[in-house]
């Protein structure tokens, strides 16, 4: 009776274990790593995502290029302007439709929207009305068929490899983060500290971030450890190589320039660059992220010059019916070529 006691005990003990190991989920670095890639192996899904720019600030030195005057008067007209995107995407046959929006605002407000398709091998972009660019109206509204294999030759480069980029992007993520030490860099916030959607019960929350506290010891890790990887990755994989159109010899020879110059490489990021902020809020549901939302804002001085960069923008992307059928509408039948729409621009030759 007694042995049967014991064992019900340890049991009930394994039990006890097993749910709260259940309910805590994985520890946020796993767990963080295991969704994204969960995600790149999904065969569809819906994406929303919002991009704004916060600040932008571009040095103005006229007397040495007058093209940085003008980027840096660009700069200031780009603040606050946005971009949504909202996509249908499925894995095989490969397909994204997307229709992306852009507001620039000011006192001449502008607001584009651009549809588009893109397949294995082609794509499709609607051609916008525009109020400053006098468009023939029998362009505006139609879409321009790109050959993708065709322009990449055009080109002189490599088509593009979907499948390739998205097994880069998985190897890339896990590189860098398993560098990151999870106390320093990874926290599991509330859902209401987190910023959520209302209707988005997620099963784990996971933030990572970069700030003042820790940027050296960010910087050592990337210098060190995650730059070495990620050569290490470029340089033994060819079709990665490809399909980032890059050359081995050249990312060799950044390797070693990389190696000699470590030192002043490290001197420049600790003491030229300040990143205020570098956040990634992910909200995994499922064993999906599902959610993210990040902020950046990053400075950067030239201590001869006084010359200073500034950027601060913030993202937020949400997606949904994963693995879920999806219908897409027919291609274009009567998309336009490139040369097409360019012999609309032409002037006729008697003037």
């Amino acid at each position: 009776m007694k042995k049967v006691k014991k064992i019900t005990v340890l049991l009930l003990a394994v039990i006890l274990i097993v749910i709260a190991g259940c309910s805590s989920g994985k520890p946020p670095k796993e767990a963080l790593t295991a969704a994204m890639a969960k995600n790149a192996e999904a065969d569809s899904y819906k994406m929303q995502m919002t991009l704004s720019l916060d600040e932008l600030v571009i040095p103005q030195n006229a007397a040495v290029q007058a093209e940085a005057a003008a980027a840096a008067a660009m700069a200031g007209m780009l603040k606050g302007a946005s971009v949504k995107i909202d996509a249908v995407y499925k894995k095989d046959p490969m397909r994204t439709d997307m229709n992306v929006e852009v507001v620039v605002p000011g006192d001449m407000e502008m607001k584009l929207t651009v549809p588009m398709i893109m397949t294995q091998d082609l794509l499709y972009v609607k051609i916008p009305q525009i109020p400053m660019l006098a468009l023939p109206e029998t362009a505006t509204g139609k879409y321009i068929k790109i050959d993708l294999k065709e322009l990449a030759a055009q080109q002189g480069g490599l088509e593009i490899d979907m499948a390739e980029q998205q097994k880069l992007g998985k190897e890339l993520g896990e590189a860098l983060l398993k560098h990151f030490d999870e106390k320093t860099y990874f926290s599991e916030p509330k859902a209401k500290d987190a910023g959520l959607p209302e209707d988005l019960k997620a099963d784990q929350i996971v933030a990572v971030e970069v700030n003042e506290s820790n940027y050296a010891q960010t910087v050592d890790t990337v210098v060190d450890k995650v730059l070495p990887e990620i050569i290490d990755i470029l340089l033994n994989n060819e079709a990665y190589l490809k399909s980032l159109q890059l050359q081995k010899a050249d990312i060799e020879k950044f390797k070693s320039e990389l190696e000699a110059n470590k030192a002043e490489v490290l001197n420049v990021l600790k003491n030229d660059v300040k990143v205020n902020q570098l956040k990634l809020t992910g909200a995994i549901k499922d064993g999906y992220l599902v959610y993210q939302a990040g902020q950046v804002n990053i400075e950067a001085k030239d201590k001869a010059t006084g010359q200073q960069v500034k950027l601060g923008l913030h993202f937020n992307a949400n997606l949904t019916d994963i693995d879920k059928e999806v219908t897409f509408e027919e291609l274009p039948a009567d998309a336009m070529t490139l040369d097409e729409l360019t012999k609309m621009f032409e002037l006729p030759a008697a003037l």
